[in-house]
């Protein structure tokens, strides 16, 4: 008697229908599924998805594959436009343009008045979002906006998590906003320049007594950038 356990196909199974139908497809028969544009078919292990528009058919083969390999795989697949329902790429295009004019309201308060307390927040927003090497403290965005900019923040930031806010559109907020101009121009005032004195000062202490290891490492790259802003 063999101990091995008889699994249902895999189109059978709870968990691949919940992956499907978290991303639109109904079951329109055996080991087939649709989502009104695009559909799927599996044949014991061997899935067929048909993207929509008579597009080239995605082909591959689950057997021995684990659940969360399937959903990754899956999920990465059916993101694509050519497989995303009606609704799905109705409410993309609805996102896109409301983050469109939250963009547009945040680079209008950024041009009129850049260096306001709540405007130096929302430039440190959108240049986070456009390349990453600017911290946010969330906290301090929310408190210093009101309530239309605070909507206008989320419009945006939820947009984008969704990744329904393109490279050139933030381009497009920080050109208007003026930001990409005032780029080369900001300069440190006599405090800031005080202060970063001080941290230059105080993190070469470190590099110089710190044991040789890992922070040593981090502390001389991090000296290195602090020269280079002094510069």
């Amino acid at each position: 008697m063999s101990g091995d356990i008889a699994h249902p196909p895999i189109a059978e199974q709870s968990w691949f229908r919940e992956i499907l139908e978290a991303h639109g497809f109904e079951r329109t028969g055996p080991g087939e599924y649709s989502n009104g544009r695009a559909s799927l078919r599996i044949t014991g292990s061997r899935l067929t998805a048909i993207p929509a528009e008579g597009g080239r058919p995605w082909r591959s083969d689950l057997t021995g594959a684990q659940p969360e390999a399937v959903r990754t795989l899956l999920s990465a697949v059916l993101a694509a436009p050519s497989f995303q329902s009606a609704a799905h790429m109705e409410a993309a295009a609805v996102a896109r343009s409301k983050a469109e004019v939250a963009l547009s309201q945040t680079a209008d308060t950024i041009a009129r008045d850049p260096d306001t307390h709540s405007a130096v927040h929302l430039r440190r927003f959108l240049c986070s979002l456009y390349n990453g090497h600017h911290p946010v403290s969330l906290w301090r965005l929310k408190d210093v906006l009101d309530s239309h900019h605070n909507a206008a923040v989320v419009e945006v930031f939820t947009a984008w998590m969704q990744g329904h806010v393109p490279e050139a559109a933030l381009r497009r907020a920080l050109t208007a906003s003026g930001e990409m101009d005032r780029w080369d121009t900001v300069k440190l005032g006599a405090k800031d320049r005080e202060r970063l004195g001080d941290a230059l000062g105080a993190v070469t202490d470190l590099v110089n007594t710190v044991s040789p290891g890992r922070p040593t490492f981090e502390l001389t790259r991090a000296n290195g950038l602090l020269r280079q802003v002094v510069d």
